[in-house]
């Protein structure tokens, strides 16, 4: 399934995911592991607004804001939200489903969901490892008291 970007990024969301379980649901592996792919992104000059969701609040247009991982974390969680959380959404549906949920296939989700190039596929295996890691109710719960804290 997949390509071999979405698969090397399946195998990495695979991995976070365990070390999110491990941590006890914290989200501080994936905070890193972004930044760690921010970095690489940045060196092999790679624009980071285009493997971004559209509705991204961070001001990277005028470099008020320099993205870290909490906040990239966040820009995907806020458009990923309803269609995750609400039961009737469609990656909620999948997700929860009795298929064997991996992280090639959630990368595969988003990346379909925000109509994200292929480009994107390492910066969102993160993400995919939250969802993996803490669980669709979990992450929405960690959502939403992320959200009330900013």
């Amino acid at each position: 399934m997949g390509t071999p970007d979405i698969q090397k990024a399946g195998e990495l969301a695979d991995q976070v995911s365990a070390n999110v379980q491990k941590s006890g649901g914290s989200l501080v592996p994936v905070y890193y592991k972004i930044e760690e792919i921010l970095i690489d992104y940045r060196k092999h000059g790679i624009d980071i607004d285009l493997v971004m969701p559209a509705l991204f609040d961070v001001d990277l247009e005028h470099n008020r804001t320099n993205p870290d991982g909490r906040s990239i974390w966040f820009a995907y969680a806020e458009v990923l939200h309803d269609d995750l959380c609400r039961p009737t959404g469609t990656m909620h549906k999948l997700i929860k489903s009795d298929n064997i949920v991996n992280g090639a296939l959630v990368v595969q989700l988003i990346m379909e969901k925000l109509k994200l190039p292929e480009s994107s596929a390492l910066l969102v295996a993160p993400i995919a490892a939250s969802v993996l890691g803490l669980g669709v109710s979990a992450f929405c719960k960690h959502h939403n008291e992320n959200d009330t804290s900013l």
